[in-house]
C-alpha cells in the first residue's frame, strides 16, 4: 500500500502535465459543440401571410332566445296557436313559443314569446321551468333572439303583472318590440308576468 502511495505522490505532477493538453482539447471540443452543434438553430422570423377572417358563423340558425342575465337559452317554436291548449303544451316541451299571428324578429311589430315558469314534473320536456326566474329580470337587461341565422338584440324597458284575461299584450305595435310572458307566481296560473324589450 505504501508503495502505491509513494508512486502516486512521486508521479502526481507528471500525470497532470501529461494529461493537461488532452483535457484542454476535450474542453475546446465540448465548447465548440455546445455553441454550434447542440444549440437550437436560429431561425429568421418571417411574417405570416395576412388572411381575411371568415365571416362570423351564426350561433343559432333556427329561432332561439337568450337571456344572459338569467342564464336562459331556449329554442323558440314558431307560430304556436295560443288558443289550442294541446298544441301549445306540446310546443312548450321543446322550448318557448312564439304566439301565432304576432311578429317575427325584423318585422317591425310585437314579437310575443311565452313559456312555462313551472309545470307537472312528470311531463316530458326540459323547458317546463324555463321562465321560473323571469321575475328576476331587470330593466336594462339584454335579450338576444336568433332568427334565420341572424341575431336581434333587445334591452328590457319594462315589466308588469297582468290578469290572464288581458289580451292587449298580444296586440301589434307600431315599432318592433319583444314581449315575454309567463305565469306568476311560479307553480300557479293566477297572473301573467309581461316583460317588454326594445331593439338596441
Amino acid at each position: 500500500m505504501k508503495d502505491l502511495e509513494t508512486i502516486w505522490r512521486a508521479n502526481k505532477d507528471k500525470f497532470w502535465v501529461r494529461k493537461l493538453p488532452l483535457l484542454v482539447i476535450i474542453l475546446i471540443i465540448l465548447i465548440f459543440v455546445g455553441l454550434v452543434g447542440l444549440s437550437p438553430k436560429k431561425t429568421i422570423a418571417t411574417p405570416k401571410p395576412v388572411t381575411k377572417s371568415a365571416p362570423k358563423t351564426a350561433t343559432y340558425t333556427d329561432f332561439h332566445l337568450l337571456i344572459p342575465s338569467l342564464n336562459i337559452s331556449a329554442p323558440v317554436i314558431a307560430d304556436v296557436d295560443g288558443n289550442d291548449k294541446d298544441a301549445y303544451f306540446k310546443a312548450l316541451q321543446g322550448g318557448v313559443a312564439q304566439y301565432k299571428g304576432t311578429a317575427k324578429p325584423g318585422e317591425g311589430s310585437n314579437i310575443f314569446i311565452f313559456g312555462h315558469s313551472s309545470y307537472y314534473w312528470l311531463d316530458p320536456g326540459k323547458y317546463k321551468e324555463i321562465f321560473k326566474n323571469l321575475e328576476d329580470i331587470k330593466v336594462g337587461d339584454d335579450i338576444s333572439v336568433w332568427y334565420k341565422s341572424k341575431e336581434y338584440k333587445y334591452k328590457v324597458s319594462s315589466t308588469e303583472v297582468v290578469e290572464p284575461t288581458d289580451v292587449s299584450v298580444l296586440a301589434p305595435t307600431k315599432n318592433e318590440q319583444l314581449t315575454l310572458m309567463t305565469c306568476v307566481p311560479p307553480g300557479t296560473t293566477e297572473k301573467r308576468l309581461i316583460v317588454i324589450a326594445k331593439p338596441l
